[in-house]
């Protein structure tokens, strides 16, 4: 879990450095009165973020991103810091310091935050507002496979929710993805995923044991927040008819009694990477 945050943290740092280098044209033109810290205060903040001499924990990344808060809360940086600083007290289990820190942070635009912002929420009573962000984390991972051109998506409806066909046109070279059906309740409750893939690691190291000629590995999985199932292992095509079918059948039974978190308790959506993939651009290759 926190290896998972920090490979979140060192998604979002890359996006700092952008920022840092774009700002650096105009930073002497920004005056003290406006701007209190400089771009010097920026980058010992990032630095600290990941210490050569103690373990980065969420709540040591909390405390350094709110002490940068404190001292230059004029920054163009600060959304990002609150960001960074409210997926901190999310996983260091702190609702409260969560969503105080996402209500500052702007308009958030990754899936994972969102989904995040949707735990803390319920952490927090705020029910009807957590569900809605949950909305949102998949309206906006939708929006984004289809700007990227990776995927076809269709949405059917169901008598207690929708299900979304995905069909890959690219995929992440490790992972493979070629289908992928997700289930989205229409009130309470997380979203959940079917997947069909064939990871690259996996085939490996079953072609050490059936030799270098045998057909990649097809998993057919089922993700839920809190855990996920292997329902099939097989070398055979699985087809389109056959793993609709399996989806339909998995993910209709989760609608009608989907997770839903204990209200009082941040409980994150641990799989939310896998039910709402992130495929990046500079890694997507054509299916063969």
């Amino acid at each position: 879990m926190q290896k998972r945050f920090l490979r979140y943290l060192g998604a979002l740092l890359v996006s700092l450095v952008t920022t840092y280098s774009g700002l650096q044209r105009t930073a002497a033109a920004d005056s003290a009165e406006n701007i209190p810290c400089s771009l010097s205060d920026v980058t010992a903040w990032q630095v600290s973020l990941e210490p050569s001499d103690e373990e980065a924990s969420p709540a040591y990344i909390q405390r350094v991103t709110e002490d940068f808060i404190a001292r230059c809360p004029t920054r163009p940086e600060i959304p990002e810091a609150h960001r960074i600083a409210a997926m901190a007290a999310s996983w260091d289990k702190n609702p409260e310091a969560a969503a105080a820190h996402f209500d500052k942070a702007g308009q958030l635009r990754d899936t994972e935050a969102l989904m995040m912002h949707a735990a803390a929420r319920l952490a927090v009573g705020e029910s009807a507002r957590a569900w809605a962000l949950r909305d949102k984390a998949v309206e906006t991972w939708i929006s984004r496979t289809l700007r990227r051109k990776q995927a076809h998506i269709d949405v059917a409806k169901t008598a207690t929710g929708r299900i979304i066909t995905v069909s890959y046109d690219r995929a992440d070279p490790d992972q493979r993805v070629s289908n992928l059906w997700i289930g989205v309740p229409d009130g309470e409750g997380w979203p959940a995923a079917l997947s069909i893939s064939s990871q690259r690691q996996l085939t490996a190291l079953y072609r050490l044991r059936a030799g270098e000629d045998a057909a990649p590995l097809h998993h057919v999985r089922l993700y839920r927040c809190e855990r996920r199932r292997l329902l099939a292992r097989t070398q055979d095509q699985i087809t389109q008819d056959m793993a609709a079918e399996a989806a339909e059948f998995a993910l209709s039974a989760y609608l009608a009694a989907p997770d839903v978190p204990e209200t009082g308790k941040l409980t994150p959506c641990l799989f939310t990477g896998s039910i709402l993939p992130d495929i990046s651009p500079s890694r997507d290759i054509a299916l063969q």
